[in-house]
């Protein structure tokens, strides 16, 4: 993994593991796997420049439903040639060999397979962080270009959500917009699941900072 989940080196995380384990934390913890778009409490889960006494308190992904849309596609071009087998499609008209016809499949689906391949990593690499101390959105574009921003709890001056439409409502995500004073003036949680349940973390964490 990159070092967005981990921390600098491995002593760091070496302590971090073992700061960890002498906490007694009041809230249940939980472990992040691959597909988890939603994660409170995540367990194991560091990055760069991460402080000694900051702890993760959420993890968020879009939606996992938001990947739908490539995912059909997908499986619908890789069903393409089959649909012909089955239908038992000539090709003889076209005046190819059979090695010339298994080469061009072969590439067909790798193109289809590299598509796939950079929609999950997009997906899966785009995160935002919550933690004790401050908001981490972590985005690749096209991922050879990676932009971390952040900002402290102190900074945000605002955070509301939006869920529009149906499918958002039944699936329970939405998008969260963090207002702040710092040199960035907000933060986008794109479509992340329980977006109101996001503002109420942060909302509680701005009120814990103020009232230190």
């Amino acid at each position: 993994m990159p070092d967005i989940f981990i921390a600098n080196n491995k002593e760091q995380t070496k302590e971090y593991k073992e700061e960890s384990k002498s906490k007694s934390y009041s809230h249940p913890h939980n472990h992040a796997h691959m597909l988890s778009a939603f994660c409170e409490y995540p367990l194991g889960i560091y990055f760069a420049n991460q402080q000694k006494d900051e702890e993760v308190l959420l993890l968020l992904r879009r939606h996992f439903v938001t990947n739908t849309f490539w995912i059909i596609i997908t499986v619908a071009l890789s069903l393409l040639p089959i649909i012909g087998i089955l239908l038992r499609f000539n090709l003889t008209f076209l005046n190819v060999s059979p090695i010339t016809i298994f080469f061009y499949l072969s590439l067909y689906y790798m193109i289809i397979l590299a598509f796939a391949f950079v929609q999950f990593l997009s997906w899966y690499y785009n995160i935002s962080l919550v933690t004790t101390k401050r908001i981490v959105d972590i985005d690749f574009y096209g991922l050879l270009y990676k932009n971390v921003a952040a900002t402290t709890i102190s900074n945000i001056e605002d955070i509301n959500y939006s869920q529009v439409g149906a499918l958002r409502s039944f699936f329970d995500y939405g998008d969260v917009v963090v207002q702040t004073a710092g040199t960035i003036s907000h933060f986008d949680f794109t479509a992340v699941p329980h977006p109101q349940k996001v503002v109420r973390i942060i909302e509680g964490l701005i009120t814990k900072t103020k009232n230190v």
